[in-house]
C-alpha cells in the first residue's frame, strides 16, 4: 500500500460513511415499538449506521495519519474525542442490531419498558456523551486540518458548522426532524471531505 492508496481508501470510507450516516438517520423509524425493532427494516438501519461508524473511523484514522503532524494539537484533541466517542455511539449499536431485535421477539416487554436501549440506566448518560465526543472532535480535528492547510477552509467550515448541527440535533432541545436534516448535514461534511482527500495532495504527508 502506498500512501495514494492509504488517501484514496480512507476517502472512499469518508464517503461512504456519510452517504450510510444520511441514509440511515433519514429512515429511521419514529416509533419504537417491539413490533418496529423486530422488523427486518430496523436491522438494515442499524447496520448501516454500523457500517458508517467503522468505514468512518477507519477512513478518519488513514486519513489524520497521514496528516497529523499539520493538524497540531486540535486535530490530535480532536481525533481522541472522536475516536472515543465512535467507540461507545458503536456498542450501542451493536446491541441495536444483534439484540433489541431478539429481545423485541422473545421479550417484548423489555422494549416497551426502555426502547431501544439508548435511555436504559447509564446509557442514557454515556451515549448523549458519545454523540458529544463524536462531533466536538471532528469539528476540533477539522480545525486543525484548516489550520495546517490540510483541508480547504469552506470544506472545514462546513464540518464544523454541521457538527454544532448535529450535536444540537441529537440533544432534547432538537428533535427527530432536526436530528434527521443535521445528520444529513453531517453526512455531507464527511462525503466533502473524502472527497477533499481524494483529490489534493495537501493530504501527502510530503505536502507543505
Amino acid at each position: 500500500m502506498n500512501i495514494q492508496a492509504i488517501t484514496r481508501a480512507g476517502a472512499a470510507g469518508m464517503i461512504v460513511s456519510g452517504l450510510a450516516l444520511g441514509y440511515s438517520y433519514i429512515a429511521h423509524p419514529h416509533y419504537m415499538s417491539p413490533e418496529t425493532i423486530a422488523a427486518p427494516f430496523w436491522i438494515v438501519i442499524h447496520a448501516l449506521f454500523a457500517l458508517s461508524l467503522v468505514l468512518g473511523l477507519l477512513g478518519t484514522i488513514a486519513i489524520y495519519a497521514l496528516t497529523a503532524e499539520r493538524a497540531g494539537g486540535w486535530g490530535l484533541a480532536g481525533f481522541i474525542s472522536l475516536f472515543i466517542g465512535m467507540m461507545l455511539i458503536f456498542g450501542l449499536d451493536y446491541y441495536e442490531v444483534l439484540i433489541a431485535p431478539y429481545l423485541a421477539v422473545h421479550y417484548p416487554q423489555v422494549i416497551a419498558d426502555h426502547g431501544a436501549g439508548d435511555a436504559m440506566g447509564l446509557v442514557a448518560v454515556f451515549f448523549p456523551l458519545a454523540g458529544v465526543l463524536t462531533v466536538l472532535g471532528y469539528a476540533a480535528l477539522a480545525y486543525g486540518w484548516m489550520k495546517g492547510d490540510v483541508l480547504p477552509k469552506p470544506v472545514a467550515f462546513a464540518m464544523i458548522i454541521a457538527a454544532f448541527a448535529f450535536g444540537f440535533g441529537l440533544s432534547p432541545l432538537g428533535g427527530l426532524m432536526a436530528a434527521r436534516v443535521t445528520a444529513a448535514a453531517f453526512g455531507a461534511a464527511l462525503i466533502a471531505i473524502g472527497v477533499s482527500a481524494w483529490h489534493s495532495a495537501a493530504f501527502s504527508p510530503a505536502a507543505t
